[in-house]
């Protein structure tokens, strides 16, 4: 068959691959002129290795991510930096059980309930019958008001905003489930990884077509379907579910119309360290971004022109006022933050920096997610099939759950349903 790809991330290029492995005509397109989607890359003058315009590790338990990497050449490497917390001004290392344990922030007893509880999700194998459950109702109960109130409130409202009333339980119980100490990344970046995926799939005959706006997405009297000018018998969206709905029209797509966040990250090259850890989660009030990740805390600095990295990164909803600010700005509003984070900091730390932002980037899960979605949603219509990060549930989107949805529709279109 001839299959039609509309989208050159993850998702997109697992499915191509597992098609050209079966012999089928597949092409790629992208609109982006370098294959990854969300894990795009970047890449200064003075590094040797790219890096993500949003933050991306991998975790040891991604088995789909680390097959497919090892697959096409670009195995990961993993090590175990820190996960820290910003809470009443000093950095403290909260990522284990030992290290709850010693958080003293909260009460003995206090630490005594979250462990427990999230010890309890962590066995727990398949967590769907949480999603009965909104997470601002029950979370404290299973993690204790104070803990709530202290660490989860704080992340969870700086994440999700106004939707936070929203989420259900069985999305926090994924990441609690999925979570490990020691991260993974891809020698080069995850831009290796797409690069090696996209190699694999046009030297076994497959085309990559990057750079590519599709205009018109349409289905013929006899079946065959059309993108732009080339006829195809399948084709896959991968794109977000309201652009999908955009080029296919909505009245054609029967599946779950939910909330979504944008992605904003601001990205400074420094002269020196930030900051302990890897990963900062902000317990404070008022802070104007949801976490900082010093990227060169996790991955040696030698690949980033022996410099140190850090995102400064947010979860926002539509319309949010820092979506509207100049990246000059917006590190205007960041700079007074970051000193309570180092003292020492100053504006004469920062070398260079870099601005992303992009919509549709965390899909915000309500209540009874999984009875809303179906077969119907992986392949709305005859010939047509749909793989996004609406459609991973209950896992929260990332590159193995990519992966993961690529080659479920892979496998659909191969037994030819």
């Amino acid at each position: 068959m001839k299959i039609g790809i509309i989208g050159g991330g993850f998702g997109g290029l697992a499915a191509a691959i597992d098609l050209v492995d079966g012999g089928h005509e597949v092409t790629v397109f992208e609109a982006e002129k370098k294959l990854g989607g969300l894990a795009i890359g970047f890449r200064d003058p003075s590094w040797n290795w790219s890096l993500e315009r949003y933050y991306h590790h991998i975790f040891a338990n991604d088995r789909a991510a680390i097959a497919m990497a090892t697959k096409v050449g670009v195995p990961p490497f993993f090590s175990t930096p820190k996960t820290n917390s910003l809470i009443n001004g000093v950095e403290k290392q909260l990522d284990s059980p030992l290290s709850l344990l010693t958080f003293s922030d909260i009460s003995f007893l206090s630490r005594i309930h979250m462990g427990v509880g999230l010890l309890i999700m962590k066995l727990i194998g398949n967590g769907i019958f949480f999603e009965k459950f909104r997470v601002v109702e029950v979370l404290p109960r299973w993690v204790g008001w104070e803990g709530y109130e202290k660490i989860w409130k704080p992340l969870l409202t700086a994440k999700f905003g106004p939707y936070l009333p929203e989420v259900n339980l069985a999305w926090f119980w994924a990441r609690v489930y999925k979570r490990t100490q020691a991260l993974g990344y891809f020698p080069g970046g995850f831009q290796a990884l797409a690069e090696g995926m996209g190699k694999y799939i046009t030297k076994r005959g497959g085309k990559i077509k990057p750079g590519t706006i599709i205009k018109t997405v349409k289905q013929e009297k006899s079946g065959a379907w059309w993108v732009n000018d080339e006829k195809f018998d399948r084709v896959l969206v991968t794109t977000p579910a309201p652009l999908t709905d955009k080029l296919i029209g909505s009245d054609k797509i029967k599946w779950p119309k939910i909330n979504y966040l944008w992605a904003q990250t601001l990205v400074l090259e420094l002269e020196q360290s930030l900051m302990k850890g890897y990963w900062l989660n902000i317990l404070e009030k008022d802070f104007p971004f949801l976490v900082v990740v010093e990227q060169t805390n996790f991955v040696d600095k030698s690949h980033y022109g022996n410099k140190t990295i850090v995102y400064l990164g947010n979860y926002l909803a539509g319309g949010d006022k820092r979506l509207k600010m100049t990246a000059e700005k917006l590190l205007s509003l960041y700079l007074p933050f970051l000193q309570k984070i180092n003292p020492a900091f100053g504006k004469k730390w920062i070398n260079k920096s870099w601005y992303f932002e992009t919509p549709y980037a965390q899909p915000v899960f309500p209540t009874g997610y999984s009875r809303q979605l179906s077969d119907v949603s992986w392949q709305p219509m005859e010939g047509l099939y749909v793989a996004n990060m609406s459609m991973v549930y209950p896992w929260d989107r990332g590159t193995n759950y990519a992966i993961e949805a690529g080659q479920k529709v892979a496998q659909m279109i191969k037994d030819g349903r």
